[in-house]
């Protein structure tokens, strides 16, 4: 499977479904272009997937057999992990400086309380950005208890909930591994 190196920028977004949920967008929110799309459903979430999906294979820029999708939270967790095998990406511990949560931006370019431009933080070790924090990222999966003893790429079908990751820029840092 690919990951996007970045979430769905608001412009990213708006162009597939033409229209933008965010509530961080206009005159309050610097860049809102550039930040993450949020206050999205899980339903919009793969509908903007299955929308991508059918312009890039209507303009032969995708594969047969390649779908634009929500990843499990399986993919999920090994793409944020970046091979590590502590709580977060960056080791045993994550500040401000390396991810945006808590309600408050380590660099002072946003409002504080607000998302982050996609990318303002470096990088985990596979190159993905925002991992952790800016806001939270839906699986593909249903929420379910996880199984008492190790599993292979688990995929969970069929509840109502789904699998929210990564935590946002309110969480606190507990909630965004």
């Amino acid at each position: 499977f690919w990951i996007g190196k970045y979430e769905v920028k608001q412009t990213e977004y708006q162009s597939v479904m033409g229209s933008n949920p965010s509530s961080f967008q206009g005159a309050s929110a610097p860049n809102w272009p550039q930040r993450p799309v949020e206050t999205v459903s899980w339903n919009s979430a793969v509908a903007y997937g299955q929308a991508l999906t059918a312009i890039e294979q209507a303009a032969g820029r995708l594969p047969p057999g390649y779908q634009y999708r929500l990843p499990t939270e399986a993919e999920w967790e090994y793409c944020c992990r970046a091979g590590t095998t502590t709580e977060w990406s960056t080791g045993t511990s994550l500040s401000t400086s390396q991810a945006n949560f808590q309600g408050a931006l380590a660099n002072g370019t946003y409002p504080a309380g607000q998302t982050a431009v996609v990318g303002a933080y470096a990088p985990n070790a596979f190159g993905l950005h925002d991992m952790h924090g800016n806001v939270w990222e839906w699986c593909l999966d249903s929420f379910a208890t996880y199984a008492a003893g190790p599993v292979t790429d688990p995929f969970v079908t069929g509840g109502s909930n789904r699998v929210l990751r990564g935590g946002s820029w309110f969480s606190s840092n507990s909630a965004t591994a």
